[in-house]
């Protein structure tokens, strides 16, 4: 497909670009993998950045080993997306060095947060900012977390990482600037092509294995009618699985969507005995190489995993 294409040249530039290296400069910890894409796209080789949250883990119900305590503590400046995100920084944030700087990027972004959507079956809300109740044991705080799925909050946070990196790094900030501009023209020219490879797909309804994706739903303009599930390691209740069921059924929705952190045992349970077909989608790139080009391949891979699914 087309936007594969723009995938490779992207990466391709990206590689391309090597900044200078600064050997004095102290090493920069990110949690998640889309954030520390953002932040080495930015970085380049000035300094080393390190991830918490690799492979396949989630940061739902993540859990330290000793050597990433010990990385937070040689660190100079930490990387997450915020308190009611990355709850199990909180303890890590209160036991290590009062002079490592933390770095809450949607906060530091001004990012316009979207609330959480109510219960599994998702109906058209015209009404933002009021609240929306529902089970499960994520920390709501001020809405949905999952902010880097929309391309123009990438833009933002890497904005916003490049200031905060300047005040700890002066003598990089010419640098992190060519960095972020370079970055930010990749983002925007791939966010035109997957614009329009999707362009044929906003009307096929679609159910997600936990509500991850909102940003890049409402991006560009997707059809997404329900979770099964909020917190992906809480059971969903007989009464919501049902809600599911019967919102499946009405919307002949085309696809269930599973993602490669969790079992698709759910998703197999809901789609049972209808048409509706399962391919897997991903917030986090558990599957993606960490790196300055993950971004890129994050927002590709998810387009292609809707287009196939519809398509199919």
């Amino acid at each position: 497909m087309k936007f594969k294409h723009l995938a490779v040249t992207v990466v391709a530039a990206l590689v391309s670009f090597v900044p200078v290296h600064n050997a004095d400069a102290k090493d920069i910890v990110v949690t998640i993998k889309p954030l520390h894409s953002l932040v080495t796209g930015v970085v380049g080789n000035t300094a080393r950045t390190h991830l918490i949250v690799d492979g396949n883990q989630s940061p739902h119900g993540f859990k330290f080993k000793p050597s990433q305590i010990k990385l937070l503590n040689n660190a100079a400046v930490v990387f997450y997306i915020g308190d009611t995100f990355e709850t199990f920084m909180e303890k890590a944030f209160n036991n290590i060095p009062s002079n490592v700087i933390k770095v809450p990027v949607a906060e530091k972004a001004r990012l316009k947060l979207l609330p959480y959507r109510k219960g599994g079956a998702w109906e058209e809300d015209k009404h933002e900012g009021h609240d929306h109740g529902h089970e499960g044991h994520h920390d709501e705080g001020g809405g949905d977390m999952h902010v880097w799925l929309d391309p123009d909050n990438a833009i933002k946070m890497i904005k916003a990482i490049t200031r905060e990196l300047s005040k700890v790094y002066p003598e990089n900030r010419d640098i992190y600037k060519a960095n972020a501009r370079s970055y930010v023209q990749k983002i925007t020219a791939l966010d035109s092509e997957l614009s329009a490879a999707l362009s044929n797909s906003k009307e096929s309804p679609f159910i997600v294995f936990h509500d991850a994706y909102q940003y890049f739903e409402k991006h560009y303009g997707l059809n997404g009618v329900g979770s099964i599930t909020f917190d992906p390691h809480d059971f969903p209740s007989p009464k919501r699985l049902k809600e599911i069921r019967s919102k499946l059924n009405a919307t002949s929705a085309a696809c269930v969507f599973s993602e490669p952190q969790f079992s698709d045992r759910l998703v197999r349970t809901v789609i049972k005995g209808t048409s509706a077909k399962t391919a897997l989608i991903d917030p986090l790139g558990a599957d993606i190489k960490d790196g300055p080009n993950l971004y890129f391949e994050l927002l590709s891979g998810m387009a292609a995993s809707f287009k196939r699914c519809f398509n199919s």
